[in-house]
């Protein structure tokens, strides 16, 4: 084309897409970026840029969720630029859901820009979303999608049937291994792999839960792992989330979790009960009982400060007796001073403690009875173990029961729909119910295993025993006395300590939420 000719035509963009991450390395993207800039010359336009929606679903994601479809409309809507087209392959490499791109890509800029034209390179004339052929072959791209996701949802089902693990990642900590192949590398799809341990890596899983369930943060841990040279399961440095994820993982007590996400378009994941396990699917790696005080721990250090590893690990345990206000840790260092002068102090007696002294004070009083509080707790845990476990057991066998009503609730609006108005939310209202009374289900069951550890003396009380104090951390310390006392009040007048002790530590959890549905 001359120079000349070449001044006469006008801006064009363009959008080519790619759905998989697999097609990465084929001529998708160039074909079709060929394919648009051919029919751009022919219809007297000159493409400026295209738009690259690379690796991503056109069916999973709507388009204001891809990011190369937000430039495309930034760059259509912009003043600065005279853009006066936008080109595109085909109607199933913009969109597979049917009515997104038309709603909120070209109804968008036509109403800001009547004069832009939009053309497929597969389509003869100007490209109009709202002509018969346009919504055939979007309903059609659409069609084929479902029919997609409807084969790999009954794939997954016939795999989960079988106790499989249908197309999910390995967790870090095992490995796949496939007793009819020789090697795993080569495999054929086909051949379905056990998950079972991976020694070295299962260790470190095991040392993560041993940590945390001490009251180590999740940044202190992938600090020390770092330190330690040890790599993430990604080969990098580890980070907190990476921790989290793994604290959080149902499959190192030997479940496989599935349908976890709260939606296709977001990767947040449901609450514990509000998603499928498989039980005893592997072997574990964590047992129930460190899983229950790793998360205890965590619970307790959430409600009470993350801080963890902060000095002052009295902090929200001491409280003024006289005005029953807790004392608040406070750092009285003057300016310049060689000394630090840290206090705990009431802000309405304004009364104070010398932090160093009172830890000293706790310390030694608590290493002195250290014994005598253990006997005391087992005792305690004999007399009010069968009290706590009747009353949760009454409390989830009244979420079965509104489940069921729930349940004859959706069965009666599935059956008699003329009985339903037009505009009525019943059936969200019931899918919502429905969903809490599942978490409070799996809130009880919990709890009910802990009481059942308990019975068959499964408890910590022995590890506790063989704790020498002068030896903890200080993250360490204050777990120990989160989870043995509620608060430690100060008689400032008198000069005396009142401990008020948690009735069944170490699983503290189970008074809190005693107290909870008792009220």
């Amino acid at each position: 084309m001359s120079p000349i000719n070449e001044k006469l035509l006008k801006d064009a963009i363009g959008i080519a897409r790619r759905s998989d991450i697999k097609q990465q390395h084929n001529a998708s993207i160039e074909t079709q970026s060929e394919e648009i800039r051919i029919r751009a010359s022919r219809e007297g336009y000159r493409i400026v840029e295209i738009f690259i929606d690379d690796a991503n679903s056109a069916y999973h994601k709507v388009v204001t969720r891809r990011k190369a479809m937000t430039d495309l409309l930034d760059a259509a809507l912009s003043q600065d630029l005279n853009i006066e087209a936008v080109f595109f392959y085909e109607e199933s490499r913009v969109s597979r859901q049917f009515f997104d791109f038309t709603l909120f890509i070209h109804d968008v800029i036509k109403r800001d820009k009547p004069h832009m034209k939009f053309f497929s390179t597969c389509t003869f004339g100007e490209w109009d979303p709202y002509k018969v052929e346009s919504i055939i072959k979007f309903a059609t791209a659409a069609s084929e999608s479902v029919s997609k996701s409807r084969r790999a949802k009954d794939g997954q089902k016939n795999a989960l049937a079988k106790k499989e693990r249908p197309g999910s990642n390995t967790p870090f900590g095992y490995k796949l291994y496939f007793p009819n192949a020789e090697g795993t590398a080569n495999n054929p799809n086909h051949i379905k792999g056990e998950q079972v341990l991976h020694a070295d890596a299962a260790m470190i899983v095991l040392f993560i839960f041993y940590l945390a369930s001490w009251g180590h943060s999740q940044k202190s841990i992938a600090d020390l792992l770092n330190e330690a040279g040890i790599t993430s399961p990604k080969g990098k440095e580890w980070s907190s989330g990476t921790i989290d994820y793994i604290l959080d993982n149902d499959q190192y007590l030997g479940h496989l979790p599935w349908n976890i996400r709260v939606s296709r378009n977001t990767s947040r994941k449901k609450q514990r009960g509000e998603y499928t396990l498989i039980f005893h699917h592997h072997e574990p790696i964590i047992n129930v009982r460190l899983w229950n005080l790793t998360h205890q721990t965590i619970e307790l250090h959430k409600r009470n400060g993350k801080n963890n590893s902060s000095s002052f690990f009295l902090r929200g345990l001491l409280c003024c007796q006289k005005c029953n206000e807790v004392l608040i840790p406070k750092n009285e260092t003057p300016q310049h001073s060689k000394r630090t002068y840290l206090v705990y102090r009431c802000t309405s007696c304004k009364n104070k403690l010398v932090m160093e002294d009172i830890h000293n004070v706790i310390l030694k009083e608590l290493s002195s009875k250290w014994y005598v509080m253990l006997a005391n707790m087992e005792q305690n845990i004999v007399k009010l173990i069968s009290k706590r476990k009747s009353k949760i057991e009454q409390h989830r066998n009244s979420i079965k029961e509104q489940l069921q009503m729930i349940t004859f609730k959706e069965d009666f609006l599935v059956d008699s729909p003329e009985k339903v108005t037009q505009n009525s939310d019943w059936d969200f209202i019931l899918s919502v119910s429905k969903t809490k009374l599942n978490r409070e289900l799996s809130k009880a069951n919990t709890f009910i295993e802990h009481i059942n550890l308990l019975e068959e003396g499964q408890n910590s009380n022995k590890l506790f025993s063989l704790l020498k104090l002068n030896n903890l951390k200080e993250a360490e310390i204050r777990t120990l006395l989160l989870t043995l006392f509620k608060r430690i009040n100060v008689d400032f007048e008198k000069g005396k300590l009142l401990y008020v002790d948690y009735k069944l530590a170490p699983f503290a959890e189970i008074d809190q939420y005693f107290e909870t549905i008792n009220q």
